[in-house]
This record gives structure tokens, sequence and C-alpha cells, in this order.
């Protein structure tokens, strides 16, 4: 079996209006959050092979944060611009890319990029993915056949559900 993780970026700092969208951090609501996803990942012994995270500084700064949850170095995750810049056919490829050696990855970025590739994969109805929010998809298949909507959707945690 594959699992992926899809990792919403937490809550950004809007403070600074004229910051460039790429250089925003988080907030104080999203540095807070990120840390119940980390606990909620370590709780339930969740890991990963690999990591993509976007290279915008808030994708960065959650991934930091969640990375001991998941017990993967910071330093061995790839920051690809594609995750920020990208939509679902570039993530769609990422995935089917990957090495058959690899069983898990988790995969941080940014709606509705994240939103709609669930939908995608899986064939489930989002109402919402709200920031910091991880889901967990599974599969049966190869990472080059990924197939879109035949993928399950085996979980979908919001940190505002979390009682930490």
């Amino acid at each position: 079996m594959k699992q992926i993780f899809l990792l919403r970026h937490a809550k950004s700092d809007w403070s600074n209006l004229g910051q460039q969208d790429f250089d925003r951090p988080l907030s104080k609501r999203g540095i807070n959050n990120a840390a119940k996803i980390s606990e909620y990942v370590r709780k339930n012994n969740y890991s990963v092979d690999k990591v993509y995270c976007s290279s915008s500084e808030r994708t960065k700064q959650t991934f930091d944060l969640c990375s001991d949850g998941f017990n993967f170095p910071i330093n061995q995750a790839d920051y690809l611009d594609e995750l920020y810049f990208g939509g679902i056919s570039e993530v769609s490829s990422l995935i089917k890319s990957l090495k058959e050696s690899i069983s898990s990855v988790l995969l941080v970025g940014h709606n509705p990029t994240m939103h709609y590739l669930v939908e995608e994969l899986t064939e489930q109805r989002l109402i919402k993915f709200p920031t910091c929010s991880l889901a967990e998809i599974t599969t049966e298949n190869l990472w080059k056949d990924v197939p879109l909507k035949k993928c399950t959707l085996k979980s979908f945690i919001k940190p505002k559900e979390l009682k930490l």
C-alpha cells in the first residue's frame, strides 16, 4: 500500500500588507496549529519516506514545525517551486515519478491545489481544505499508475478538531 499525505500550509501572517505572497511567514495561530498537527501525527505514529515541500516561507515553516511529528529530518526534504506555482497536473506528475522503494510521501503545499488534488485522487468532495489540514490518501497501485478517482481518503484532519 502507498500513502500520500497532503498538508496545506498553516495560517499565514498578513500584518505586512506590502510583503510578497511567497515570503509571507506563519501567524501565531498558524504556528499553534502546526504544533497541533505535529503532535497528532506523532501520537498516531505516522511516518513518511519522502517529503516534498513548496519553497514558500509559510510552507517551509509549516513543515519545520511538523517534521518531528513525522520523524523526518528537515534537511532531507526537497523544496520545490512547482508546489508553489504548479497545479494538479504538476503535483500528479511528481507523485507518478516517485521511486517504488518509497511507500509514503508528504507533500506540503497550497490551496486550491491541495483541495483539488484530494478530490481528483479520491473522488471525495471536500467542502473546505482549511489551513494546516492533513489528508491521508492510500492506494494499492504503483506510483506510476496512481489512478485518478480510485484512491482512498483514509483520513482528513483539521487542527480545530484536535483536542491535544
